[in-house]
């Protein structure tokens, strides 16, 4: 009987693995950063594609909804995530063992602040693939151009590609900010006016479509604050 004992008492402590499981990260977050000037409200939306973690931020108070994170990861119990944005702004924290916090910081240009966010809801239904609405391939190709900015110019650059059933798919960069890959929403086009809407920072665009189709002169609108803004296509 000892020595069964002495078996049973060994295969015991060799059970390390029968660990309660970690919660699961999945879920809309929220939180406030509080900084020296204001307090902002943060809510990102973690969800797995596949087998692939992926995430968004709504930044309110800058009319950001839905922006993609990058490097976004789970380990565990340790979520990260960057933004492209100037400043490198990156969040690193670690899930609590019942699933309804997530406590870190966020760090940007070398400075750091605490975050907490707190579980709200289910993951946010994200959408995938643009609006098209009327002729809209003739945008098919690279357009860029600038906008002044008290007397700084803030280029921009739209990437049209066609998919493979025809639409076309877009993406808005600010190469001077460093962000690429900003998901345009909805593109649409009546004769000769072209209409553009970014959700994830609350812009838009309407311009008017040269006959060369060679030029778009227009508006950039964001946060009810318009300016001109004339995209040319870059040259293959």
């Amino acid at each position: 009987m000892k020595t069964h004992f002495a078996i049973l008492a060994g295969f015991i402590l060799l059970l390390p693995s029968l660990a309660p499981a970690a919660a699961n990260p999945a879920g809309l977050w929220e939180g406030t950063l509080k900084t020296p000037d204001s307090d902002m409200v943060l809510a990102f939306n973690l969800h797995l594609d596949g087998d692939r973690w992926t995430a968004e931020i709504d930044v309110p108070a800058q009319g950001i909804s839905g922006l993609p994170l990058e490097k976004v990861k789970v380990d565990g119990s340790a979520i990260s995530f960057s933004i492209a944005a100037p400043g490198d702004p990156q969040f690193a924290g670690k899930l609590a063992e019942d699933g309804k916090t997530i406590s870190g910081n966020f760090t940007q240009g070398g400075g750091s602040l605490p975050l907490d966010f707190k579980w709200k809801s289910e993951p946010r239904a994200v959408t995938k693939g643009p609006a098209n609405s009327g002729e809209v391939q003739v945008l098919e190709g690279i357009w860029e151009g600038a906008m002044d900015i008290n007397g700084t110019p803030l280029h921009l650059r739209l990437n049209f590609t066609k998919n493979a059933d025809g639409s076309i798919a877009g993406t808005l960069d600010s190469p001077d900010q460093k962000v690429t890959g900003l998901r345009i929403d909805s593109i649409s086009r009546a004769g000769d006016s072209v209409k553009l809407e970014v959700k994830t920072i609350g812009g838009s665009y309407q311009g008017t479509l040269n006959k060369e189709a060679s030029t778009l002169t227009g508006t950039w609108t964001q946060m009810g604050n318009g300016l001109p803004l004339t995209l040319q296509r870059k040259k293959s």
